[in-house]
């Protein structure tokens, strides 16, 4: 490995390295202070270009923000966001291979379109495949780990894997994906074909449920906190049970849609709304004994 300076992998990787930047752009939340150093591939040889010529000492790799809260003061580090050749999807007798950098919704469509089932929820979450796999995200009683046939990664040498479902330790909101691995791409496994018309009205009627259920055209960052494991209560039902859905701190509080969502409209600081999560976590688990777990990341 050799390691050259920002100067230098700036002049080979053209336009795709920025000292010094500023997130706010790229979380949901629309909030953020800066960033040492943001790359954003074009490929993936630009990508194994940059790991394999600068020592990676803290990273993280991101995709539309959309269950990111970057704090105020910044990040030692460097972010990488995947460019637009990670954003490819493409079929091969049936199964879809798509780039950890597309949106989840566009695999929903294109599924539908080719009349393969099982990916309707996909439309009702935020964000890309590469986040969606990593957290295991899912919705209305789906998540990523049913549809998944293998995942392809880069570790931090630039050597590329493959990972096996079998192999992956999925769990409620976690993979057990090595921090240390960025996802490249996913190959979905073969599912049911359907008559795309039927695909595209379950996609409708998830769609409707979740405007019915939750918040729309305001600053979040989805669910706030993950529903606690084998209990009845859900984690807005609890926040609301203990009353910290009336909680305000500056600028942050919760939707009055729905309580698990945190409405940053107004672009409260990253401080207020770490504090709006701190004391609600305090009060549920003084109320009821139960420690509700963040679903978002704070970078």
């Amino acid at each position: 490995m050799k390691n050259l300076n920002i100067k230098e992998l700036s002049s080979h990787l053209k336009n795709q390295i920025k000292v010094n930047y500023k997130l706010d752009k790229n979380s949901w939340f629309g909030v953020g202070g800066i960033t040492s150093i943001f790359f954003n591939p074009n490929s993936k040889e630009d990508l194994k270009f940059f790991l394999n010529n600068f020592k990676l000492k803290k990273f993280i790799c991101i995709g539309s923000g959309s269950n990111i809260l970057f704090k105020d003061s910044g990040y030692n580090g460097v972010v990488i966001k995947l460019g637009k050749e990670f954003s490819k999807i493409e079929e091969n007798n049936f199964s879809i291979k798509a780039g950890a950098g597309v949106l989840k919704n566009k695999v929903a469509d294109y599924a539908q379109k080719l009349g393969i089932s099982d990916f309707e929820f996909l439309s009702a979450i935020p964000g890309t495949i590469g986040g969606g796999v990593y957290m295991n995200a899912g919705c209305f009683e789906n998540d990523f780990s049913n549809i998944i046939e293998e995942i392809t990664v880069i570790d931090l040498r630039g050597k590329e894997h493959t990972l096996k479902r079998k192999n992956i330790l999925f769990e409620y909101r976690k993979s057990g994906i090595s921090k240390n691995f960025i996802i490249l791409d996913v190959l979905f496994k073969k599912t049911k074909t359907k008559i795309p018309s039927l695909i595209q009205e379950k996609i409708d009627l998830l769609k409707k449920q979740k405007k019915i259920s939750q918040p729309g055209n305001i600053r979040t960052g989805g669910s706030t906190f993950k529903n606690p494991a084998n209990k009845k209560e859900k984690a807005w039902e609890l926040i609301k049970k203990c009353g910290c859905d009336k909680l305000v701190f500056g600028k942050a509080k919760f939707s009055s849609h729905h309580c698990n969502f945190i409405d940053n409209s107004n672009l409260a600081s990253t401080k207020d709304i770490e504090k709006l999560i701190k004391t609600t976590q305090e009060i549920v688990q003084e109320k009821t004994g139960i420690k509700l777990e963040l679903e978002i990341d704070i970078i």
